[in-house]
């Protein structure tokens, strides 16, 4: 590394011991110091990309840093569509209101329906998800349950996507609609299911400051280095960011953790899932759970965007656009918080293996089979689907099990 950029980290890094890298949402921190300037953001840096970048991994940063600018008084994701809201467009969060739709994390729900523990039920606003606990943990995940959790933990999700996807799944064609599960074998009929390369989709786990023993809050005791915001009255601290853009044939697929013990210990635990690997905008490179610096890169993309200086202590853990690596392994891809909390195996986390098993029958059946299919590969190249147990055959749904969880009919 050059020296230039390591002072550039080493000043980076005592800016966030000195304001501990914690801010609020910027709606609630401009209403603390209303005089306070906004940071002067780049256009550029705040600007979705429209091509890949020179690596998978600065795309990512690309797409990450752009997404969390500030728009309207929120993180520009979060103006987004809401998944839910496609089949209850009145919900909380949908048509304009400024209530928040969290919810429990659908790949958590379908995995336990998958293995025979129904999911837990979900209430309207505030559905949330029991954490891995010593008590409900599978055997193979007991070594990673944290020591710091409070009785009856709990995290939310959101799924928040943009703009020009949002409107191809309204409508795909003209007549066309892929807010139903009839409505999409319908399109496929005449038409691959094929989102525009435009796409970008974000999952966002929250975890509540009840949560954890020595509970934190979002004005006196913010936990080092993560952003936090209040939601409903509630406190939560933003722990894991899922990241998937269609600027790749088969997406581009990212996830990012901040750097704390509290919220986060199991990160880049290779033991898990996988060791974090970030070229572009980690220093060094590699970690297996230490802390490391964010690049000159990196530092310069979040100074152009303006945005809260928090963020500078997120960590992409890796980027994913093929099955196998260069060896032919199959690339392992998963979040310490968001796949572990969903009760995803050690070693059997990939994006874009899970999500290749998105599909509903011609007879308008959703695959049963979250994640993928009994015989077939947990990871790595997809393995053949047997045919529908309803009969008919598979319609691919690119990659998207947010179009799985539509109704099977559109509304009367």
């Amino acid at each position: 590394m050059r020296p230039t950029a390591f002072r550039l980290g080493l000043l980076t890094a005592a800016v966030c011991l000195e304001i501990a890298c914690t801010s609020q949402s910027p709606e609630t921190a401009k209403k603390e110091n209303p005089a306070a300037p906004a940071p002067a953001a780049t256009a550029s840096a705040c600007t979705l990309p429209t091509t890949m970048a020179s690596s998978n991994e600065e795309t990512a940063w690309q797409i990450f840093v752009a997404a969390n600018c500030a728009a309207n008084g929120k993180l520009k994701w979060e103006t987004w569509t809401e998944q839910s809201c496609f089949s209850n467009p009145s919900g909380p969060g949908c048509g304009g209101t400024t209530e928040r739709k969290l919810h429990a994390s659908r790949l958590g729900v379908g995995l336990r329906r998958k293995s025979g523990k129904l999911g837990a039920p979900e209430t309207t606003p505030g559905g949330c998800s029991p954490m891995v606990t010593n008590a409900n943990a599978p055997a193979n995940l007991k070594p990673f349950v944290p020591k710091n959790l409070s009785a009856n933990a709990e995290f939310c999700e959101e799924v928040m996507v943009e703009a020009s996807e949002a409107a191809f799944v309204k409508a795909p064609a003209v007549g066309a609609t892929l807010t139903n599960l009839a409505g999409q074998v319908a399109y496929a009929k005449t038409t691959a299911i094929a989102f525009p390369t435009s796409s970008v989709e974000i999952k966002a786990d929250w975890l509540p400051a009840a949560s954890v023993n020595n509970s934190f809050n979002c004005t006196t005791s913010r936990p080092s280095g993560v952003y936090v915001e209040t939601i409903s009255g509630t406190c939560y601290a933003l722990v894991g960011i899922h990241v998937s853009s269609k600027l790749m044939p088969n997406w581009l697929w990212a996830t990012f953790e901040p750097q704390n013990a509290e919220t986060n210990p199991n990160r880049c635990n290779p033991s898990l899932y996988n060791a974090c690997n970030d070229p572009w905008g980690s220093n060094p490179a590699t970690s297996s759970g230490a802390a490391t610096e964010p690049t000159a890169a990196l530092t310069a993309l979040m100074t152009q965007a303006g945005l809260p200086k928090e963020f500078l202590n997120y960590r992409l853990v890796g980027a994913q656009t093929e099955y196998l690596d260069a060896n032919k392994n199959p690339v392992q891809l998963g979040n310490s918080f968001v796949e572990f909390n969903a009760q995803v195996p050690p070693h059997q986390a990939s994006c874009m293996t899970c999500h290749s098993y998105a599909m509903v029958s011609s007879n308008g059946q959703e695959n049963p089979n979250f994640g993928n299919f009994p015989g077939t590969p947990a990871i790595g190249t997809p393995g053949q689907a047997p045919p529908p147990s309803g009969g008919g055959t598979w319609i691919p749904q690119d990659f998207s099990w947010m179009l799985g969880i539509m109704p099977a009919k559109a509304a009367n």
